[in-house]
């Protein structure tokens, strides 16, 4: 089973900060998850809140920011701003596969070409998978980017993630680990889709998954999901 770094690794360093995905790396962390945002000017930033309140104690909404203002918005705890995708995929070289999510509540094509130039410049193709729960947002990538694959994130039991999976032709399905049961992933995998469970960070819950016969897991400790998981 594989294991993602959440946010970078979210339980060791702030979220989503070039700090934190550079900490992981280099700890032997090779895949992650992150979060993307289009700032005001269209470029892609790496956070999960639209709102930065929480963040960085910034009224500051992402959508309404120009990506140098994002880039000098100093993140909770730490001496950096929000990173673009750009930065932090060129900070890990050496990773081998990304969960790219689509954070936005309408179906916006704008992500569309920034990411293909970001998966050509840096060589990532069979490295990422974009991700995200706007099915309209899914539907375009399919549409204008099929060559890269797809996963759904299914928070809650309905709709059903499967259903959607199968009629987006995504890849990779990623599961709320509520949802993980041994039943559903097997079920998923029995159509040729990926399964990822999210957030796993209590080793119950690491074995559990392991058990279940979850592809890849995503965790806030993903350094400590890989010394647990090399014991067990």
């Amino acid at each position: 089973m594989q294991i993602y770094g959440h946010r970078g690794a979210k339980g060791v360093a702030m979220e989503n900060s070039l700090e934190g995905f550079t900490l992981a790396a280099e700890q032997g962390i090779n895949q992650f998850e992150l979060d993307i945002r289009l700032s005001a000017d269209q470029q892609l930033m790496v956070v999960h809140d639209e709102k930065l309140k929480r963040l960085a104690n910034s009224p500051l909404l992402v959508s309404q920011s120009s990506a140098n203002k994002l880039s000098n918005t100093l993140l909770t705890g730490t001496n950096q701003g929000i990173p673009t995708l750009e930065q932090v995929v060129a900070a890990c070289p050496n990773v081998i596969h990304w969960q790219f999510e689509i954070k936005t509540q309408i179906a916006n094509p704008k992500f569309v070409r920034p990411i293909k130039a970001i998966i050509k410049k840096y060589n990532l193709e069979n490295k990422v998978v974009v991700t995200s729960q706007h099915v309209g947002t899914l539907a375009i990538f399919k549409r204008l980017l099929p060559s890269v694959p797809r996963g759904y994130v299914q928070e809650w039991p309905l709709p059903s993630g499967i259903g959607i999976a199968q009629h987006l032709d995504c890849q990779f399905l990623i599961l709320n680990k509520k949802l993980a049961s041994k039943k559903r992933i097997k079920k998923a995998q029995n159509k040729g889709i990926n399964v990822s469970v999210w957030t796993v960070n209590e080793v119950k819950d690491m074995i559990r998954m392991k058990r279940n016969g979850a592809n890849s897991i995503i965790s806030d400790f993903p350094q400590l999901a890989a010394q647990q998981l090399n014991q067990f």
